[in-house]
């Protein structure tokens, strides 16, 4: 009994040790930083920029499968390392996976219940394949496309180009907005990738896209367009203006007619960029250039909510989600049923002073 008691106390530490008996060491591990997935006719094309090692270039890595798993597994069964999502910064969705309402819903699926990928990647969308935009980021910052997840990170919210959108928040739109979202836009040119702009998607699927200026008037109704440069003529001068701070408020007052009113009211701090004549500097002048620049920012977001209003939708824009939040029982026509007023109230700054 003596012998039996003294194997097992000898043996058994050394499994409760050993850990997982999956485990990998690192070096046995590919590091996936982007991922970019298109449509191949029932199933997909999955393309992955991994991570820059001390022994190798990052190369581009392709696999296809009916599911992401089944292309993953496809991919391990053809290389010597497993296939590691964990470090995953970015997700590039290209249009022909956007155009398939049941093979993205499948996809989105299958993302939500991942345990390997965070839901804090951040995700993006192109009017051309995903794979051609993971193809030129192996052509900068060392192929691995860090370089576009620090700018989401540390930039975007300071050039008002484009809006970040991680995992997380998209699925809380598209939950909130009954499957619309507007994803930052990225494409593939001559001279590299180009970001700005977005792509809608309505009712689980592939809307249209928008460009800068398109989505430029969003990010205002966001209150996110810090950053945002706009240009106002002055007696034939080009005159820039940087927005420096903004906010929005949206007030819904129920209407005599039976209609409400949305209020948009917006308040934007901004600087001027030189080119301006010395009477922009005067009260008048700087009154001329608020009053100017108020309605270039009032007619950039009525431009916004005209594409809205053309896909036939209040969900695209958040404006339903917000009206819902005020009248949880309203379920009618947006565009019918409320009329938008948009206010934007702009004060010019010189030397950081409030004119």
């Amino acid at each position: 009994m003596n012998k039996w008691k003294w194997i097992v106390l000898t043996v058994l530490p050394l499994f409760i040790t050993t850990g997982c008996w999956d485990k990998r060491d690192p070096e046995d591990r590919e590091y996936m930083i982007t991922m970019g997935v298109d449509k191949k006719d029932e199933g997909y094309i999955i393309s992955f920029a991994p991570a820059k090692t001390e022994e190798k270039e990052p190369k581009k890595m392709v696999c296809e499968g009916k599911t992401l798993a089944d292309a993953i597994a496809s991919n391990d069964s053809r290389n010597s390392r497993k296939t590691e999502l964990g470090q995953l910064k970015m997700i590039v969705f290209g249009k022909s996976i956007l155009e398939d309402k049941i093979l993205l819903m499948s996809l989105l699926e299958e993302l939500e219940r991942s345990q390997d990928i965070s839901k804090k990647v951040t995700v993006l969308a192109t009017e051309a394949k995903a794979e051609a935009c993971i193809e030129s980021m192996m052509e900068e910052d060392n192929g691995t496309g860090l370089f576009l997840w620090d700018f989401f990170k540390n930039t975007a919210k300071e050039v008002g180009v484009t809006k970040g959108l991680d995992m997380d928040t998209f699925f809380t739109e598209l939950a909130e907005q009954r499957g619309s979202s507007i994803l930052p836009r990225i494409e593939p040119t001559e001279s590299g990738l180009y970001l700005g702009g977005g792509v809608a998607v309505v009712n689980m699927e592939l809307s249209t896209f928008l460009n800068d200026k398109e989505e430029q008037g969003y990010l205002f109704l966001l209150g996110e367009a810090e950053g945002a440069v706009l240009e106002a003529d002055q007696n034939g001068k080009r005159v820039p203006l940087r927005v420096v701070r903004g906010d929005v408020d949206y007030d819904f007052k129920p209407q005599k007619d039976g209609k409400t009113e949305c209020l948009i009211r917006l308040r934007i701090h901004g600087d001027l960029l030189g080119n301006a004549s010395k009477d922009a500097f005067s009260e008048e002048g700087t009154k001329k250039l608020e009053n100017l620049f108020s309605e270039i920012i009032k007619t950039e977001i009525q431009n916004t909510m005209k594409i809205a209003q053309e896909q036939d939708t209040a969900e695209l824009l958040g404006l339903a989600v917000r009206l819902r939040r005020v009248d949880p029982e309203y379920s009618g026509d947006f565009w019918k049923d409320v009329t938008i007023v948009v206010e934007p109230e702009i004060k010019i700054r010189d030397t950081g002073r409030i004119r």
